[in-house]
């Protein structure tokens, strides 16, 4: 009884769709991720329209949106709708602005999306590691995107040399692909995921939800292999690397492949579907026997829409997961949450006291310009350096909460720009060290003549800091040279 009544409030629809591949067409090296198909060759290889049935997920998925059903659908379909009320109030889709200063996407969505994966949709795996973007992908008005991808297709191929392909194709350094293979091949990874969060974004709420252009996805377990084809796009339109192709697919037509798509979505919710999956065990396996586990998707018209229905606005979010092992039954029945780390503010009264404490070097430099000091000309310039330097430093820890755990993962640009001030320090501080310890006698016999004692001081101290420093590194050097061979000779 509650299966009809599900039915019967579903929002099934027919509906055509663009882009599916005839079936006809072979895949040879004249179609294939070898060659963008241009408009002449578009209508030898796409059907214009073709008559699909899109069933309505949401009440296939539970009768009510919950966590658990969410989860469990996933598993099953490899997709899902959940329930999850975000905290991002700016939807950066500025890659490099993200990347370079952080925002609401690193800070808040990541940390969200992180917990949805680790605590749900993949609770019976270990998580090895999770590469987020420092932006969305927007669409709609308002975006860079004001279009959507009303068309059949999937966006990373079947297998890891199709993945790394698209990774090439946007990045010009070829960084991304050699650091997804090195963490692939990393001790403890079983396997990759894709998995795209897409959620709509225009203030939808249940009384006035998203109708225009929703997303409908196949389900993978009805795809065959053989029904695919690869396809390109010339990545420099599309802001990647000019003279590089994509490796995407494009799909034939079958009765036994399934659509669905969720009816009168809100901002309140996200839909989480597999883009991509290959395992360790999948590196010998022949192409034409890999399954398809990427859902092939796409953007259509709701003959519901009613008319002057404002235009969707929606993100993506396309998430890089790195999977363990599988859980033991023991570990699973333990049911241990994962915690997002803790917000940037409001700041703990620790950070508090060391962000004071790093602008009282302030002090150094009014020491130093109101005082005398010439027998050591380079004394207002190294304090000077030293003491904008370390401001500079304290101030981006206390901005991105560095020493917080889990907070140098979420913002390794922080952390590089961190590492080079530290450097940088170490530098200025062997300066100061220079000047400093040749005239220790000033310390003990100040004067105007040669060096008062304000600027001493504030040459002195940091060299001394610096000076420890220096000789715990070598110490702790000497240590690890030294111990593990005393310790292989025994």
């Amino acid at each position: 009884m509650d299966e009809e009544n599900q039915q019967q409030n579903a929002l099934d629809v027919t509906v055509e769709f663009p882009h599916f591949v005839r079936p006809e067409v072979v895949p040879d090296n004249q179609q294939s991720a070898d060659k963008v198909i241009d408009d002449a060759d578009y209508e030898k290889t796409y059907i214009p329209k073709q008559t699909v049935f899109v069933r309505d997920a949401r009440p296939l998925q539970g009768p009510s949106l919950t966590e658990a059903n969410a989860s469990k659908f996933f598993q099953e379909k490899s997709f899902c709708l959940f329930p999850q009320k975000t905290n991002v109030k700016k939807w950066n889709e500025d890659y490099i602005k993200g990347m370079m200063f952080g925002s609401d996407i690193s800070r808040v969505y990541a940390p969200e999306i992180e917990a949805i994966i680790r605590n749900n949709l993949l609770s019976d795996y270990h998580i090895a590691g999770i590469d987020f973007p420092p932006a969305v992908l927007r669409r709609g008005p308002g975006s860079k995107n004001n279009f959507y991808g009303t068309g059949v297709h999937q966006d990373f191929g079947l297998t890891l040399v199709d993945y790394k392909k698209n990774l090439d194709a946007y990045d010009p350094t070829g960084g991304n692909s050699i650091s997804m293979e090195y963490k692939f091949k990393e001790e403890g990874v079983c396997g990759i995921m894709i998995i795209n969060f897409w959620r709509p974004i225009g203030g939808y709420t249940t009384e006035n939800p998203l109708l225009s252009n929703p997303l409908a996805v196949c389900d993978p377990s009805g795809v065959d292999t053989s029904d695919t084809l690869h396809t390109a796009l010339d990545a420099k339109k599309f802001g990647g690397v000019k003279d590089k192709l994509t490796d995407q697919m494009g799909l034939k037509y079958s009765p036994k492949q399934e659509w669905f798509y969720y009816s009168k979505m809100t901002d309140d919710e996200v839909l989480a579907f597999k883009q991509f999956e290959f395992w360790h065990t999948d590196i010998d396996v022949k192409r034409e026997n890999f399954p398809v586990r990427g859902c092939f998707h796409t953007a259509f018209q709701d003959p519901n829409t009613p008319e002057n229905s404002p235009p969707r606005k929606s993100t993506e979010f396309r998430v890089t997961v790195f999977v363990g092992k599988k859980k033991t039954s023991e570990e699973i029945s333990k049911g241990e949450k994962w915690i997002p780390p803790a917000p940037l503010w409001p700041k703990t009264s620790s950070e508090w006291g060391t962000f004071c404490l790093d602008f009282a070097s302030i002090g150094m430099i009014f020491a130093t310009v109101f005082a005398e000091c010439p027998a050591i000309p380079g004394a207002l310039g190294f304090v000077f350096s030293f003491c904008i330097i370390g401001l500079i430093l304290g101030s981006i820890k206390f901005t991105f909460s560095l020493k917080r755990e889990g907070r140098k993962e979420l913002h390794p640009c922080a952390k590089v720009f961190t590492d080079i001030l530290g450097v940088a320090q170490l530098c200025t501080g062997i300066w100061g060290m220079v000047l400093s310890f040749p005239n220790l006698s000033y310390l003990a016999n100040p004067s105007p003549d040669t060096c008062e004692i304000g600027p001493m001081v504030s040459i002195f101290i940091p060299a001394l800091i610096i000076a420890v420093v220096i000789a715990g590194i070598v110490v702790m050097g000497i240590y690890y040279t030294v111990v593990p061979k005393k310790s292989e000779n025994a």
